[in-house]
């Protein structure tokens, strides 16, 4: 938070901006080329106009346009040397490499991700720094842009959509591995950016990301894996192992020792395969993982932390504008979602950095949103917002005709 005591004369757009690291921005410009004939509306300015629509949740073009004109002579200090018009920004979105953005929110992540962890983990549950977490959203487009999944409407038309499939960290609660695929692509297929993780990691996973050779890597690796049993699983049973008086209070309801796959697979996934019956959903659900070690309800406990990512999701598509778009097209889409991502980065590295701050993601977002282009510091802001003192002073303009009250 250094740099944003030292930008305190900057709005706090420019304060979250100078989270990015513009050295790697710039070379990043030159390594993909995306400033190529271009005279004015530079990559710089793109990325700050997309950041600004997104934390202001603008509806449109014109609406991005008319909010940076109000604010055109604060534009300088966020370092953009145009104003952009509505069709250059569309034109941008249109043809700018959408890979820009994605490298920009790694180089990101990589700079500040020591800020993310969390020290607040009970020293008898070390286990969760262990977990990384697993799963997608789907975000349903307007028109046929990106191939959907399911079926078509009666009148046998069919909107598009996106899916972002994402790997956080649960000590970190941002995202640090993320791909935006159609909707319609296979959950599974994003399973192998995940065989170099570190010894020691827990993988937590919903069902539909199964890969059999990818298992038996991770149990070669020291890597554990958590999640649901695939109905399509084929499964030989073992031996039941005895369980403790917490996991039968905790609602375990058996533990066996299985292999999964089909006979003619050389090489079987050896796991533990445990039953728990939840109470709030009335339903028994059953558990796997190559974990011989953690007790049963422990594993539960570990699968029951895969919410946090959905919590992710929640935060992303109500704070953030990344339910609905400003462009038509499949790399504005992309642009749009990878300013977000970043948008989320740098609200959480303010967060952060503000230790004694108490107040919720929703709260800190609307903040933003209000005084954007103030003039205020952003540790002021989540600190003392309702202190009037710490916005500037309203200047005293000439009076006028319209100033003159009813006879």
């Amino acid at each position: 938070m250094d740099k944003i005591t030292r930008n305190s004369g900057m709005p706090v757009l420019g304060q979250l901006l100078s989270f990015i690291p513009r050295s790697n921005f710039n070379r990043l410009v030159g390594q993909l080329g995306t400033d190529r004939y271009t005279k004015r509306f530079t990559s710089w300015d793109h990325l700050v106009c997309m950041l600004f629509a997104v934390i202001e949740n603008v509806g449109g073009l014109r609406e991005l346009c008319s909010g940076l004109a109000a604010h055109n002579q604060s534009l300088k200090h966020l370092g953009m040397s145009s104003m952009p018009c509505r069709s250059t920004v569309s034109d941008a979105n249109m043809r700018r490499c959408s890979e820009l953005f994605e490298k920009t929110f790694i180089s990101i992540y990589k700079q500040h991700y020591r800020f993310f962890s969390d020290s607040n983990i009970p020293k008898n549950e070390k286990w969760l720094s262990r977990l990384f977490l697993v799963d997608s959203t789907t975000v349903t487009l307007f028109k046929n842009i990106m191939k959907a999944c399911g079926n078509a409407m009666a009148n046998g038309r069919r909107k598009g959509g996106v899916k972002i499939h994402t790997g956080m960290w649960l000590k970190e609660q941002v995202p640090s591995l993320i791909m935006i695929t159609k909707a319609a692509e296979n959950d599974k297929n994003f399973m192998p950016r995940f065989k170099k993780l570190p010894a020691q990691t827990i993988v937590v996973f919903d069902k539909a990301y199964l890969n059999f050779g990818l298992f038996i890597h991770w149990s070669k690796n020291d890597v554990s894996f958590v999640s649901r049993l695939h109905k399509r699983c084929k499964v030989t049973w073992g031996n039941y192992n005895l369980l403790t008086k917490e996991d039968e209070q905790y609602g375990i309801l058996g533990d066996c020792r299985a292999e999964l796959g089909h006979s003619q697979q050389k090489q079987k996934v050896k796991c533990r395969i445990i039953k728990f019956y939840d109470n709030k959903e009335q339903r028994e659900i059953e558990f796997i993982t190559n974990d011989m070690q953690l007790a049963a309800c422990t594993i539960a406990e570990i699968y029951k932390q895969r919410w946090q990512i959905e919590l992710l999701f929640k935060r992303l598509k109500q704070n953030l504008k990344i339910t609905s778009f400003i462009g038509d097209n499949e790399n504005a889409i992309r642009i749009q979602i990878w300013c977000a991502l970043i948008a989320d980065l740098l609200v959480q590295i303010a967060r952060k950095g503000s230790r004694r701050c108490r107040l919720s993601y929703s709260v800190i977002c609307g903040l933003f949103r209000l005084h954007l282009m103030n003039y205020v510091r952003v540790t002021d802001l989540l600190l003392k917002s309702a202190d009037p003192n710490i916005y500037p002073k309203n200047i005293q303009l000439a009076p006028n005709l319209f100033d003159i009250g009813p006879p």
